[in-house]
């Protein structure tokens, strides 16, 4: 079972958001999917519980219990285990980051987002993990997303080729328990969506 987990050390990075539409993603291109909630706000798991499909599961559980919940997705022949975490949880950042294969680290296009950036990479990095990064709600059409490229290029880890435009399909999607590959197919954001796992998926 290939592992991922989306950290971030700033609130807002749509962290999230990037969970549940890349779970759906990876589950349409063929992957048995689990959602892991750690964080305890439980977005994701308020999303699946007005998701009528069954598919990607998600489950609630505290880091701690975090090596629990991958064997026993294991055992059931998961094949993708996808990880949503709190931010300002640097202890537990570190035990997840310890416990996959790759570290996603979303990041918005703005000098705070940027600069926060740098605390996640730490814990990266102390951890010997693998990791890279996407630029997430991002500003249509705005020159900021290609001038943060080579400012996050300076920590030494990949950034994404495709950024995630901020759009308002995700947020009416994930309003009816869906993703946007389900809400609008043909659309800019399940493209968007789409195309970054295909990248993510050659990361692991």
């Amino acid at each position: 079972m290939k592992s991922i987990a989306f950290l971030s050390q700033k609130g807002g990075s749509g962290k999230t958001t990037l969970v549940v539409h890349v779970a759906v993603a990876a589950a349409e291109a063929g992957e048995r999917v689990v959602v892991v909630d750690t964080d305890p706000q439980q977005s994701a798991t308020v999303w699946s519980e007005a998701r009528p499909q069954p598919i990607p599961v998600v489950a609630t559980a505290p880091v701690a219990d975090l090596d629990q919940v991958m064997a026993a997705s294991r055992h059931d022949a998961m094949t993708l285990c996808i990880i949503d975490t709190a931010p300002h949880a640097a202890p537990d950042a570190a035990r997840i980051a310890r416990a996959v294969n790759l570290i996603v680290i979303p990041c918005r296009p703005t000098a705070f987002d940027i600069a926060a950036a740098a605390n996640a990479v730490d814990i990266v990095k102390a951890a010997g993990a693998s990791a890279v990064f996407v630029l997430s709600a991002c500003p249509f059409r705005a020159p900021e997303t290609a001038e943060s490229r080579p400012i996050l290029a300076e920590h030494g880890l990949p950034v994404a080729p495709v950024a995630i435009t901020e759009r308002r399909a995700f947020a009416r999607a994930v309003a009816t328990g869906r993703a946007v590959t389900e809400f609008e197919p043909d659309g800019k954001a399940a493209e968007e969506i789409r195309g970054l796992w295909r990248w993510l998926e050659n990361q692991l």
